[in-house]
């Protein structure tokens, strides 16, 4: 990489984790959130935006039960866990700055997935069971439970989505 010098340097080795962030077309002047890549980056989201967690949702998130994916509140995915990775086959940086939709597919009821948006829509939690599809594409059922997550100020400013592989009915 060219710099034009030493404060250019500067910038891109402290900011490094920024720069290797997918950029977005159309996205390129939305004021961004803080994408993460490190093993408890939801710590930092949760310091950056304040967040006001029960402790249920605390329990939740340090457990390796579950599959984590936290989105902003225009549902672009700003953390996944460990645990989404092994389940769905995508890794950290293929899910960050996606939107969870991507995992869905011709299988996927649409009134379940009308359901869900309706739910984020206004602000409030859902849960249900979802077809989703993994990197190979093989389809895998999942419970979901999708929570907004509120700042001091009583904001919406993530989603927090757990996410568990079941059966099939």
């Amino acid at each position: 990489m060219d710099f034009c010098g030493p404060y250019d340097k500067y910038l891109t080795e402290r900011h490094q984790e920024f720069l290797q962030a997918p950029l977005l077309v159309g996205w390129e002047f939305r004021q961004k959130t803080h994408l993460t890549t490190e093993g408890y980056g939801w710590m930092s989201l949760a310091k950056v935006q304040k967040w006001q967690l029960p402790a249920s949702i605390r329990h939740k998130l340090l457990s390796d039960k579950w599959a984590i994916v936290i989105t902003d509140t225009d549902q672009i995915i700003q953390y996944v866990n460990l645990s989404f990775e092994q389940m769905t086959g995508y890794s950290r940086q293929e899910a960050l700055g996606r939107r969870p939709s991507f995992l869905q597919g011709e299988g996927t009821f649409q009134q379940i997935r009308q359901r869900i948006k309706q739910a984020i829509d206004r602000r409030k939690p859902v849960r249900g069971r979802l077809l989703n599809y993994r990197k190979d594409q093989t389809p895998y059922w999942c419970q979901i439970i999708i929570l907004p997550i509120v700042n001091r100020q009583k904001q919406v400013v993530n989603f927090i989505a757990f996410e568990r592989e079941v059966e099939s009915e």
